[in-house]
C-alpha cells in the first residue's frame, strides 16, 4: 500500500518554503539597500575629496546663487561628448568651471566612476549626478548646514528629502529646512535616510 502526504504535511512544507522566501527577499533586499547607501557614501566623499583639492590648488569652490535669503541647492550637470569624455561641469545651472579646474576634479573624482552615477534628464543635453536610487545628488556652497563650507545632499533610499515629519520633496524645500528636519538636536542622530555631508 503506497503511502501519500497528508494534507497537513503539504500545508507545512508550503508555510515553511513561504517563510525562507521570505527571509531570504528581505535579507535580499537589505542587502542591495545597503549596496546603494555605500556606494551613494562612497561617492559623496569622492566629491568631497575633489572639491577640497581644486579649492585648495585654485583657491575657490563653485558658488551657487542664492534665491531669497535661502541657501540655494543645484544639481550637479556634467555634459559628455561623442567620444565618452566629460566636456563641462556646472554646479549652478550654466555656470561652467573652468577646463583647469574640470581637468582637476574629474582626476581626483574618478571620472570612469562618476559616469556610472550620470542619468540624462531628459531631452536635454547634459546628465545630471544620481545616487544609488537614481535620485538627483544636490550641492550648495555657501551651505545652508556647512557655515563655512559647502553641503552635498542625497535623498536616500525613499527619495524624500529630510524627516517624514517635514514632508519636504524638493530641492527648494531644503533652503527653508533646519538641522533639525535631520538630526536630533539632543542625540545628533541622524532622523531620516537623507545622505549628506552635513
Amino acid at each position: 500500500m503506497k503511502k501519500h502526504f497528508t494534507l497537513t504535511e503539504i500545508l507545512v512544507v508550503v508555510f515553511l518554503i513561504g517563510v525562507l522566501t521570505a527571509i531570504g527577499f528581505g535579507m535580499y533586499s537589505y542587502a542591495m539597500n545597503s549596496a546603494k547607501e555605500s556606494g551613494t557614501r562612497a561617492l559623496l566623499t569622492r566629491l568631497e575629496a575633489a572639491l577640497e583639492t581644486c579649492n585648495t590648488k585654485f583657491g575657490y569652490l563653485p558658488p551657487t546663487r542664492s534665491s531669497g535669503s535661502n541657501a540655494a541647492f543645484k544639481e550637479i550637470r556634467i555634459e559628455i561628448d561623442d567620444d565618452g569624455m566629460v566636456t563641462s561641469l556646472c554646479f549652478d545651472e550654466n555656470e561652467e568651471v573652468s577646463d583647469d579646474y574640470l581637468k582637476e576634479f574629474l582626476r581626483t573624482v574618478d571620472a570612469e566612476n562618476l559616469k556610472k552615477n550620470l542619468q540624462q534628464e531628459g531631452s536635454n543635453d547634459y546628465y545630471v549626478l544620481i545616487d544609488g536610487w537614481g535620485n538627483k545628488i544636490y550641492y550648495a556652497y555657501p551651505g545652508k548646514f556647512n557655515k563655512t563650507g559647502y553641503d552635498l545632499y542625497s535623498a536616500g533610499a525613499d527619495g524624500r528629502m529630510g524627516s517624514s515629519a517635514t514632508g519636504a520633496a524638493t530641492a527648494s524645500a531644503l533652503g527653508g529646512a533646519s538641522i533639525t528636519d535631520f538630526k536630533d538636536s539632543s542625540t545628533n542622530e541622524v532622523l531620516c535616510d537623507d545622505i549628506f555631508n552635513f
